[in-house]
């Protein structure tokens, strides 16, 4: 996943999905590593086909182990965390959209810092982010 921030304002860019049983939460873009390719390849090619866009200045914030819960089972995730900006600056002036190859139509919009709600996942997103200086 990769965490983008706003300029003018320090706003993270985060999808916002439901759980299974409806609660909403945010979660910065990124998605699912495929067989044989680098989580750095990863990011690139999910903002292309999530949201049209080219990142630049791509650098590992860290990775983080996940442990939750998800339509009653336990679920583990390994979550490398990446910090970039967006290659287009006209980007960041984008309020809202949806991600293009989800039949959802997940919401992507601009958290603003300091929001308590709805949660951000995974725990601890944000406090990498921070100590990596995009915070």
């Amino acid at each position: 996943m990769v965490v983008i921030q706003r300029p003018r304002d320090g706003a993270v860019l985060v999808s916002e999905e439901a759980n299974p049983s409806g609660e909403l939460f945010h979660r910065p873009l990124g998605g699912h590593v495929e067989f044989g390719e680098y989580a750095l390849a990863t990011v690139h090619r999910e903002f292309r086909e999530e949201i049209g866009q080219t990142l630049t200045g791509v650098r590992l914030a860290g990775v983080l182990e996940n442990i939750f819960q998800w339509g009653g089972a336990t679920q583990h995730e390994i979550v490398f965390v990446f910090t970039a900006a967006f290659a287009n600056e006209a980007a960041y002036e984008i309020p809202e959209q949806t991600i293009l190859d989800d039949g959802d139509m997940t919401r992507v919009i601009w958290r603003m810092p300091g929001a308590a709600s709805p949660p951000l996942y995974p725990e601890g997103v944000a406090d990498l982010a921070a100590r990596r200086g995009t915070s």
